[in-house]
């Protein structure tokens, strides 16, 4: 298959975002196919290009052809800056994927929904099928956090959402709370499948860890002895951090001075977020800021546990983060303060905490237990380890995209086949 890949902040193991666009892209190549990946440039241009020219630059990453359309973007942008930031991006990928030679099938991954635009003309103006992936349910997410408001953008933007899933050849959303929210819609729900965000295993194998390396992390940060949670990852609005630095707050107030917070990331809320940390003094809340992915086996080995926190709203209940799979493949116990999907799977395998997302005070009252012992970190972490070994393996999910892929371009061949038969019956 020749598949055109869109998704605007695909990045590498050297960014810090998820990689599940570059690892499943890579298996593709691996078993053959061609991918020809469209993105944005705001993550990539560390890199060195093949080619660069005035609107894009492109690079070859491990046989994955990367076209990257000059375009900045940051969590930091206001509102109206992000979304001409989107609708540039929609308007010169458009432009790209009228001109590129002729493709079996596109994989359109939100979000930004936007990103859906280019792959519907391309099947109006070229007929080239398309799948969808939808990584969060816009416009329902933005909506519900605030980030949108204008009656007249819901509106343009619930028309778009509903019109990718009726156009798209098949829909793949990461978690079964996504997968409901799309067939509520009304499109037929044989169209919709669900593949979650997967566990690295390989990457993140405790076994493969330089024991010196998370040495040196522990000892550079203060945290020899002490019990540490980390979380890794975005830190926007949806995240709810706050609710962690306040847990923290409560637990100095207390004198608890063996329990420390890292706080692994970047986002819109990191600014505020240090700000309470200055106002309160608290020295057990550590921001080492983005780190790469390749490095994060190293954070994640020199963690006890990992907390992967959102703000508490239902549309939240149904993300799927990244920050959570990683933790399974390193085999760290978890903690979630979300009651969806990820609450049932630490809760049904014994992998980890629930804690309620409206008491920062449960979360430091169960640290204060974990920390004198109450709770056994290796069983759960052996959990974890095999949770992500039998149902979230990188290679297995990739497989499943694949054959996705493979069965929506089939079937355009089948259709077309029969035309072109009745054409010449006719």
């Amino acid at each position: 298959m020749k598949v055109l890949y869109i998704h605007q902040y695909f990045t590498t193991r050297d960014g810090a975002q998820g990689t599940r666009s570059y690892e499943f892209a890579k298996h593709l190549v691996k078993e053959g196919h061609e991918v020809t990946m469209l993105t944005g440039d705001s993550v990539l241009q560390s890199l060195e290009p093949t080619e660069e020219g005035i609107f894009t630059r492109q690079y070859l990453i491990d046989g994955i052809h990367v076209i990257a359309v000059r375009n900045r973007y940051s969590n930091y942008m206001s509102f109206f800056r992000r979304v001409l930031s989107f609708f540039s991006f929609v308007l010169l990928s458009t432009i790209i994927c009228l001109t590129l030679k002729k493709q079996d099938i596109v994989l359109a991954t939100s979000t930004p929904l936007t990103v859906v635009i280019p792959a519907l003309l391309m099947k109006k103006l070229k007929r080239i099928p398309f799948v969808f992936e939808v990584r969060d349910l816009w416009p329902e997410a933005p909506i519900q956090i605030g980030a949108i408001r204008s009656p007249l953008l819901i509106s343009l933007l619930r028309f778009l959402e509903k019109k990718a899933y009726k156009e798209a050849e098949h829909v793949v959303a990461l978690s079964p709370g996504m997968a409901d929210g799309v067939r509520q819609t009304g499109i037929d729900p044989d169209k919709v499948s669900m593949i979650p965000n997967c566990s690295d295993l390989d990457m993140f194998s405790p076994d493969k860890v330089d024991s010196l390396m998370v040495e040196d992390f522990t000892r550079r940060h203060g945290l020899e002895g002490k019990l540490v949670i980390t979380h890794a990852g975005s830190m926007g609005i949806a995240n709810g951090l706050e609710y962690v630095v306040e847990a923290a707050r409560l637990l100095a107030e207390q004198q608890e001075t063996k329990i420390a917070f890292v706080l692994a990331g970047d986002g819109k809320t990191k600014p505020e977020l240090e700000a309470f940390c200055r106002m309160h003094a608290l020295s057990n809340v550590m921001f080492t800021g983005s780190i790469p992915r390749k490095e994060m086996p190293v954070l994640l080995a020199a963690s006890h546990l990992t907390i992967t926190s959102f703000k508490d709203l239902p549309i939240l209940t149904t993300n799927s983060p990244n920050k959570f799979f990683d933790s399974l493949a390193a085999g760290k116990p978890i903690i979630v303060n979300s009651a969806g999907w990820t609450k049932e799977i630490v809760e049904k395998h014994g992998a980890g905490f629930f804690v309620d997302p409206k008491k920062p005070d449960e979360l430091a009252s169960l640290l204060i237990q974990v920390k004198n012992g109450s709770h056994d970190l290796t069983a759960m972490g052996v959990h974890a380890r095999a949770l992500a070994q039998d149902t979230y393996e990188r290679i297995k999910l990739a497989a499943q995209m694949e054959a996705i892929l493979g069965e929506a371009v089939s079937r355009l061949r089948v259709v077309s086949s029969n035309r072109r038969v009745s054409r010449n019956e006719g």
